[in-house]
């Protein structure tokens, strides 16, 4: 069943404000539910070896440079050492024209803060890959996928 917009946001919206989360709405749609992480994870993930069990996951959608993208990030239990091993999955973000390789980051106030990883993505836009972050995430307030070199956002929370 497709949830119907009016019902989910009202009809009290500024137009341009609607047209914004319209447009987020499909992408949503289009993309449907998120890969099960436990499904998407490596075996040596999820293998119930102490500080790898799943913590959280964040869904990332394209921004206005990467509309068609969307991408899931299964966060695991902190290691003892204090990473937070991680697992990103991409879809429809192609190569970089550049061909230089895409960044994961942790922003704070909408800025780049914190470098989680670097990775390509195969000639059909795809990507799942094991990423790191020895930070603490209470530090930063979302995540963007940016082209190395570029601060422009093509995928956020």
């Amino acid at each position: 069943m497709r949830p119907d917009f009016d019902e989910l946001v009202g009809s009290d919206l500024e137009p341009s404000e609607r047209a914004r989360l319209e447009r987020v709405h499909e992408l949503l749609v289009a993309a449907g539910p998120p890969p099960d992480p436990l499904d998407a994870a490596p075996s040596a993930l999820v293998d119930g070896s102490p500080g790898r069990s799943l913590d959280f996951t964040e869904t990332m959608v394209g921004t206005a440079a990467a509309g068609d993208a969307t991408a899931s990030l299964a966060i695991y239990g902190l290691d003892d050492a204090g990473n937070w091993p991680m697992e990103l999955t991409v879809a429809g973000l192609p190569p970089a024209p550049s061909g230089r390789p895409f960044e994961l980051w942790l922003t704070r106030g909408g800025e780049l803060a914190a470098l989680c990883g670097s990775f390509l993505t195969s000639s059909d836009g795809v990507a799942s890959v094991p990423l790191n972050a020895p930070y603490r995430f209470d530090e930063f307030d979302g995540w963007v996928i940016v082209e190395e070199g570029s601060q422009t956002p093509l995928l956020s929370t």
